[in-house]
């Protein structure tokens, strides 16, 4: 893990790259694929949708870093993982709210999917101080 967060550290651009194909996967899980299972889930179709905006625009915002790979990029990893906790807070506020709805499949593939948004969002915290 050592290696990898010094490679980072020394390639910052890099966690731009991660950090955007994050959001591109969750935008496309969230707004294509889990309303597929929306029974499984039991989350609500506009809570999905609702869910997949912000990461669109963070995937757009990383991958133009990534491309841009800005001098003060600290600056701008500081943004997206600020960005990328405020995320959790709002899945966890639409989890809250539709608690009674949400089956237990649901409820764990929203408290994974914070799980992993909060550990990258902890590694860009990390990397830019």
């Amino acid at each position: 893990m050592e290696n990898q967060f010094q490679f980072l550290r020394n390639n910052p651009k890099y966690i731009f790259l991660i950090d955007g194909l994050g959001a591109i996967l969750s935008a496309v899980l969230l707004s294509l694929v889990l309303p597929l299972f929306i029974d499984s889930l039991g989350m609500p179709l506009e809570t999905l949708y609702i869910l997949s905006i912000l990461p669109v625009f963070y995937s757009v915002y990383s991958l133009l870093c990534y491309f841009l790979n800005p001098t003060q990029w600290k600056f701008y990893l500081r943004i997206i993982a600020f960005a990328n906790f405020l995320y959790c807070i709002v899945t966890m506020v639409y989890l809250i709210l539709n608690l009674e709805q949400t089956t237990i499949w649901g409820e764990l593939y929203f408290v994974l999917e914070m799980i992993v948004v909060v550990s990258l969002a902890s590694m860009e915290w990390k990397l830019a101080n």
